[in-house]
This record gives structure tokens, C-alpha cells and sequence, in this order.
């Protein structure tokens, strides 16, 4: 790695007016987000747009609620991935309690920390409509190209055919918490909340 050219973000740095090169990148990248960003900014795309809408980042019940009064069809849990702000709880800590909080009226689905089939059946387990597995197609696709997306989605479903067998269920709609040993303190003793 030593004797290569130094690499960059080519799709940015020059075609991006204001990024020449990687030194004025994070400055760039930092203006890229809104954090005024709110739910009254929601309701206005809610009004414009009739599509779907799915919120990505919710962490908190209270958070969930005000993603399912602004108009949102569906939420993803999401520390995404813990880079944002690494003190942040783990997505699958945070899920029970959002689940429990709206899952009757908007759907929930899990986008950070899914690495295995057991993960997927976790998530499930514990209520979310389904998860984002982007991260590992994306191995997938820079081992073995499109072969590789589909043996990394061919391992992922071995994975949850087998861990539900060793659950004793055939039907993934049949997984639920109880299918599962959740450590009484798993949501965590949270300060405020």
C-alpha cells in the first residue's frame, strides 16, 4: 500500500465545484447536512410528496412517535453504524422499545449492525418488518462481483434456515421474543428515559 498513488473520492473531489482535492473534502462533506433539520421540515415533504417515506436514524421511542405523527410510512433504527456519534446505543438495544412505541402504526426496520442470518432473525424476533443488508452485498460485490452479492445473500439465508431450525420454527412470521434469551437489563438503564 506504501508504493501506491494515494487514493480519493474521484466521483467528488473535481466534478464537486469547491473540492479540488481531499484537503477541502470534510468541509464539503460537513455542509452536506442539515441539523436543523425537523419535523415540521418532515410535514413539508410529507406534503409534497406522496411516495413513500421512511425516516433513517431513529434511536429513541419518543423520536419514533414523532416519525409516525409527521406523515412518515415507515423508520429505520439506526446509529448508523456508530460512526455519527460513537457514543450512541446499539440499534438493536434501542429497537424493543420503539417497536413497542409504534409498531402498530408505522412499520419499523433495522439498518445498522446486521452482519449474520442470527442477526436478521434477531431483529425480526424483536419486531422490525424486515432490515438493511446493504453492507454485505457490498462485500459481496467487491470480492466476487455479482456472483459475490449472491453467494453473500446465499450465506445470509443458510445462516436464518438454520438458526430457525435450531429455534424449532419453519415459519419466519412465527419468530418472535420469546424465541429469544433477552437479558433482563438488555435495553439498558438509560439516564432520562
Amino acid at each position: 500500500m506504501l508504493q501506491t498513488r494515494r487514493h480519493g473520492f474521484g466521483n467528488i473531489t473535481g466534478p464537486v465545484k469547491g473540492v479540488s482535492d481531499m484537503s477541502n473534502l470534510g468541509a464539503w462533506t460537513a455542509e452536506q447536512f442539515d441539523p436543523a433539520l425537523n419535523r415540521d421540515d418532515i410535514a413539508r415533504i410529507r406534503d409534497r410528496w406522496d411516495g413513500p417515506l421512511i425516516l433513517k436514524g431513529v434511536l429513541d421511542a419518543e423520536d419514533a412517535r414523532r416519525a409516525a405523527d409527521s406523515g412518515a410510512d415507515a423508520l429505520v433504527v439506526s446509529n448508523h453504524g456508530g460512526r455519527q456519534l460513537d457514543g450512541a446505543p446499539g440499534s438493536i438495544r434501542m429497537l424493543p422499545d420503539i417497536v413497542d412505541a409504534v409498531g402498530d402504526q408505522i412499520e419499523v426496520y433495522m439498518g445498522s449492525g446486521i452482519r449474520t442470518g442470527q442477526d436478521i432473525l434477531k431483529t425480526v424476533a424483536m419486531g422490525a418488518r424486515g432490515v438493511m443488508i446493504g453492507r454485505s452485498c457490498v462485500y459481496g460485490l467487491g470480492a466476487l462481483e455479482k456472483a459475490g452479492v449472491t453467494k453473500a445473500l446465499e450465506v445470509l439465508h443458510k445462516e436464518i434456515d438454520t438458526t430457525m431450525a435450531l429455534c424449532g420454527e419453519k415459519d419466519l412470521s412465527n419468530m418472535t421474543r420469546r424465541n429469544l434469551l433477552i437479558p433482563r437489563d438488555f435495553r439498558g438503564n438509560r439516564e432520562g428515559g
